[in-house]
């Protein structure tokens, strides 16, 4: 009677982690057909169950397996049997691969690199992009000796290293034996296919000092799964999106730019009634003390994000978009949107999408970086479909966008007539820092009111005031100066195209 191994969703011991790598097991065996190992056993696939069968010992059936789903392509690139069998772009093979190394298999020891670097040339909208890498020859998943023993039967306790659980390894050398992660054979082995099935997003984000979060370098975004089958549907979305939608500036970007691509329908390109509505994502990036390696510095989870909140950040990551720069050394990179990590940030968390907008101009680099958004942060605060808390908040934000149009129009006049350049640059800062200074409800009113008296006649404060009194005069002050510096980064009137704020350098990326 032939031996069998029964791999369910919600057994015992099952995390998420355990259970995308089920799914990433589960897609890689509808890629083959059992006739081709019928010799030495065979699967049975449900709905929330893998189920194997052989007839002599686990390896011969599972060995050929892991051989067949763990490949390397002709270039080098991390080849999946999975990502083989879809229509998976050139660009996005290297995105995932990158994100690879960055995450599970970022430790020399666990993978073999070519010394050298090899130029890679591809297409991205009718232009040549050359990317340099060095190619991979072996990484760990392809090793089948830590999951069989010298008889080909599983080992009964296998420990845990951050390859199969990133960050969670062994926590204390001089304590190893009680800070050692075990899992059985059948658990391991769903780890073993945790990064078929994970999703990745490269993070780039910026801090005060306008320079990149080394903190933040890749995200693994584990779905959380009830059905295998469901999960597959779900799972070709990502495969098939561009590279541009594989970078995220924040956890809850990455987190729900997920959501949204495993819940979009093929053709119509929008969002259905939501199969996968939680995840838990992973930040890997580098701390002080420990240079040399890719740290978990974040771990968080995304849960239950109903399809009006999908929706609505769908919806701003249209407006707010990344963008793909190619350089004239035909090299590129992702620009993503700041302003779009904080929106996400806050849809994640159920909280306004303005919520903390204070976090992304509290410095001249970072409104810099905010800039960048100024046309899609407009079309936020007059679409219809953007989700106000309050209509006061939609009435305020317009009030302060007529004040700078009048304040930028007095400007403009009165250089005019001197033969002066029109200080737009400076009269932004000079508002940003103002507002900025606010430290309570009392000198939040004061530069507001000072705002309001140097932009003249004000119509819409005029015909508005009743709605938008709580703004000044209400304990949120917080909010006012949230509203009131999206107010100042979301205008696109007379004058907002001649701001520069700071000239880009090549140090800053």
């Amino acid at each position: 009677m032939p031996e069998s191994l029964a791999l369910k969703l919600f057994d015992p011991g099952m995390t998420h982690m355990h259970r995308v790598g089920l799914a990433g097991l589960y897609m890689t065996l509808k890629q083959l057909d059992p006739a081709d190992y019928a010799e030495h056993g065979d699967w049975k696939l449900t709905d929330t169950e893998v189920e194997f069968f052989w007839t002599n010992t686990p390896r011969d059936l599972l060995g050929p397996i892991i051989e067949k789903a763990f490949g390397i392509s002709k270039e080098g690139i991390i080849d999946f049997l999975v990502h083989r069998k879809h229509r998976i772009g050139d660009l996005e093979k290297v995105q995932i691969h990158n994100a690879i190394l960055r995450s599970f298999l970022q430790h020399g020891g666990i993978r073999k690199l070519e010394k050298k670097e090899v130029p890679l040339t591809f297409e991205y909208e009718k232009k040549k992009v050359t990317v340099l890498l060095k190619p991979l020859t072996w990484y760990q998943q392809q090793e089948k000796s830590h999951l069989f023993n010298k008889n080909g039967l599983f080992k009964k306790k296998i420990k845990l290293a951050g390859w199969a659980f990133p960050g969670g390894g062994t926590r204390h050398v001089g304590f190893s034996a009680p800070t050692t992660l075990t899992n059985d054979a059948g658990l391991f082995l769903c780890l073993l296919f945790s990064p078929v099935g994970s999703l990745y997003f490269l993070i780039s984000s910026k801090i005060q000092d306008g320079k990149y979060d080394k903190r933040k370098g890749a995200a693994i975004v584990l779905p959380h799964i009830s059905n295998l089958k469901t999960y597959e549907y779900c799972y070709r979305n990502y495969l098939l999106s561009p590279v541009v939608k594989l970078y995220a500036n924040s956890l809850g970007d990455a987190g729900l730019s997920a959501l949204a691509l495993l819940n979009l329908h093929y053709e119509p390109g929008v969002l259905r009634d939501l199969e996968i509505n939680s995840c838990s994502v992973i930040i890997l990036g580098t701390v002080p003390w420990a240079k040399q390696q890719k740290t978990r510095t974040s771990l968080e989870q995304v849960r239950k994000i109903n399809r009006k909140r999908l929706a609505f950040f769908d919806f701003a990551s249209k407006i707010l978009q990344n963008k793909v720069v190619i350089k004239d050394d035909e090299s590129y990179y992702v620009q993503t949107s700041t302003a779009r990590g904080l929106v996400a940030e806050n849809i994640a968390a159920g909280r306004p999408w303005f919520n903390d907008f204070f976090t992304i101009m509290q410095s001249k680099k970072l409104a810099y970086a905010t800039s960048f958004d100024r046309k899609g942060l407009h079309e936020m605060t007059q679409n219809e479909r953007t989700d106000w808390p309050e209509q006061g908040d939609k009435l305020f934000v317009e009030t302060i966008h007529n004040a700078l149009r009048n304040r930028y129009g007095a400007l403009a006049a009165r250089a005019t007539v001197k033969g002066e350049k029109i200080p737009f640059d400076r009269e932004f800062e000079k508002i940003r820092t103002s507002l900025m200074r606010a430290k309570n409800a009392q000198t939040m009113r004061a530069e507001l009111a000072d705002l309001f008296a140097r932009g003249g006649i004000n119509k819409s404060l005029q015909q508005n005031w009743p709605k938008v009194l709580s703004l000044f005069t209400g304990g949120d002050w917080q909010k006012a100066r949230d509203l009131a510096l999206l107010a100042l980064a979301s205008y696109a009137g007379k004058g907002s195209d001649e701001i520069v704020i700071h000239k880009q350098t090549e140090d800053d990326k």
